[in-house]
This record gives structure tokens, C-alpha cells and sequence, in this order.
């Protein structure tokens, strides 16, 4: 029988307790205090699970980066067409902005103080790294297989990609109803994968069908972290 990982539940319910206050007051003015409130934990309890502040950062960026990346991965798992999987995801990526805006509130909180902040710049920069990262591979497995054009640097479309994505969603978040939400995510999802689709492409692509990639990759592993922080270990 499966026993109950107490700890993991505890750090979980500690870190959402953390997102649900800074998506509201930003980081910096966050305290302690006000995260144990919101969890009903002690503040020993956050003590023991998170050696500073810094180090219950590093847990809350890596539950909104793991989030997001969940999400594409859901909306991958709609069709077995590697081109139509990878409009699923932004897709989805998109509809987060409006579904679920805490995850980008929490980038936009972070992104403000970053610049003054070396610690939290730091933190910031390698969660963009993981994104524009797990982007690129999965441009390079359409390139490999002859869906996307090969005449493109996959890390600088991937960069761009991800910059008219989020951009898009602080822009909203920013001044919510300023635009069409459901043009403007039109468009940008046509823009990306026109873009993509256009020019020449392999001859003879390596392998016959894309594979899971970032945003898809590691999620199988990531899942089974969640599920045992919901109660397995």
C-alpha cells in the first residue's frame, strides 16, 4: 500500500499558498507571514520546508513554469497530427492568459523586479532559458522531420515565438479588454506557424513522426511529482 508523503503535500500547499499572495502584492512586498496565513501553516513549517525566501522563489517559478508546461502538454495529447499539436499548444499557452492568470501575473511581478534585483534577474533569465529551450526542440523535430522549414535557426524562432506569446499576455494582463483577445491570439498563433510552415524543407526527414518535446518534454516525470505530492510517494 502506497503511504502518504506528507512533506511533499506540505512544500505544495506552502508554494500555492505563495502564488495565490504575490499574484496579488508581488514578491517583493510578500512577506512570511502572509504565506503562512494563507497556507494555515506555521511559520517553522515554511521554515523547515524552505531555507529563505530565495529558496521558496526557486519552488513557486518552478510550479508556475511546471504548470504552463502542463497545459501544452494536455492540449498535445487532442490530436496525433505533430503540426496540429504544436497549434494546440499555443493555443493553449494563449488561453492560460484568461483561464488561469496567476502563472503570468507571477512572471509579470518578477520580470518588474528583476532588473534591480540580481537574485530574482537570475532566477527569471533561467526560467526564460527553459522555455525558449523546450520551444527550440520542438522546432528542431519538425525541421528533422520535414514539417517546419530548415532554413531557420530554431533558437531564434523560438525566442521570438515565446516573446509574441507572452508579450501578448502581458499586454492583456496589463489592461484587461484593450484588444480582441480572440483576433490577437488568432493572429499570433498564425503568424507562428506560417512562419514555421513556410520555406524550403528537408528532402528526407530522419524520422517519420515528431516526438513529444518541450513544451512536452519531461512531463511524464513531472506528472508523477505531482501525483505523489497529491498523495503517493
Amino acid at each position: 500500500m502506497a503511504r502518504i508523503n506528507i512533506a511533499e503535500i506540505r512544500r505544495r500547499q506552502i508554494v500555492d499558498a505563495a502564488i495565490r499572495v504575490m499574484a496579488e502584492k508581488g514578491w517583493n512586498e510578500t512577506s512570511i507571514d502572509e504565506i503562512t496565513r494563507e497556507a494555515g501553516v506555521s511559520r517553522g513549517l515554511v521554515s523547515y520546508h524552505f531555507k529563505d525566501k530565495a529558496d521558496l522563489l526557486s519552488g513557486v517559478l518552478a510550479r508556475c513554469q511546471q504548470a504552463s508546461m502542463d497545459v501544452g502538454a494536455l492540449a498535445a495529447r487532442e490530436s496525433t497530427d505533430p503540426v496540429e499539436r504544436v497549434r494546440l499548444v499555443i493555443r493553449a499557452t494563449l488561453a492560460l492568459t484568461r483561464s488561469d492568470p496567476t502563472i503570468y501575473e507571477i512572471f509579470l511581478h518578477f520580470m518588474a523586479s528583476g532588473r534591480s534585483n540580481p537574485e530574482l534577474g537570475e532566477q527569471i533569465r533561467n526560467l526564460y532559458r527553459g522555455f525558449r529551450g523546450g520551444w527550440a526542440r520542438t522546432i528542431q523535430d519538425g525541421q528533422d522531420n520535414g514539417l517546419f522549414r530548415n532554413d531557420i535557426d530554431a533558437d531564434a524562432a523560438a525566442a521570438r515565438d515565446i516573446g509574441a506569446m507572452t508579450g501578448m499576455a502581458l499586454q492583456w494582463l496589463l489592461e484587461p479588454g484593450s484588444f480582441s483577445f480572440e483576433e490577437v491570439a488568432k493572429q499570433t498563433e498564425d503568424m507562428i506557424m506560417d512562419y514555421l510552415l513556410g520555406g524550403p524543407k528537408a528532402v528526407a526527414p530522419r524520422r517519420a513522426v515528431m516526438v513529444e518535446s518541450a513544451p512536452l518534454d519531461s512531463l511524464p516525470a513531472a506528472r508523477e511529482r505531482d501525483e505523489a505530492a497529491a498523495g503517493v510517494s
